[in-house]
């Protein structure tokens, strides 16, 4: 036999299924472009003052024209100084470390594009290391595009919060 239970069920909310109430298309496309603004202008602005330390610091012991001896590791170091304040916003703001590891991925794809453009002489190995300064401008567009495979996260139409288990 069943035992019948006399407690009251909750009625189903409207929110039960875990979805996010629905948020207009102008809304979901602002989320979406403050969202990008502030990664940008955390990552170039934290990049760029990590950048002068790390060439400061440098040029303290020994190596005072790092970006143009040793190019490739430069811009590697300006990849990881990107990232890092990027990285450390998003934290901050809830992101879940996936979608942190794909935008810490673009500044790193970045520095394979210009290292792997300058090794196959599509770009001059010279001119690398006046890249450190030009960085965003290669950043940027990459991480709008990684952007653009998650739509429901950075519209708005998932809260970001959903994915940071």
């Amino acid at each position: 036999m069943h035992e019948v239970s006399n407690r009251p069920t909750a009625a189903p909310s409207a929110n039960a299924a875990g979805h996010a109430h629905p948020v207009s298309g102008v809304a979901q496309v602002g989320h979406f472009f403050r969202h990008f603004l502030e990664m940008c202008v955390t990552m170039c602005a934290g990049g760029i003052l990590l950048n002068l330390l790390v060439l400061w610091t440098a040029a303290q012991i020994g190596y005072p024209h790092l970006r143009h001896q040793f190019p490739e590791v430069a811009l590697l170091i300006v990849a990881f100084n990107y990232a890092l304040p990027m990285v450390a916003w998003m934290r901050f703001r809830g992101m879940a470390w996936r979608p942190n590891l794909e935008m810490a991925g673009a500044t790193f794809g970045a520095w394979v594009l210009l290292v792997g453009g300058a090794w196959l002489g599509m770009l001059p190995r010279s001119g690398l290391g006046d890249w450190w300064l030009h960085f965003c401008t290669l950043a940027c567009p990459l991480m709008f595009v990684i952007m653009l495979f998650r739509l429901d996260l950075y519209t708005g139409r998932a809260g970001h919060h959903a994915h940071a288990a």
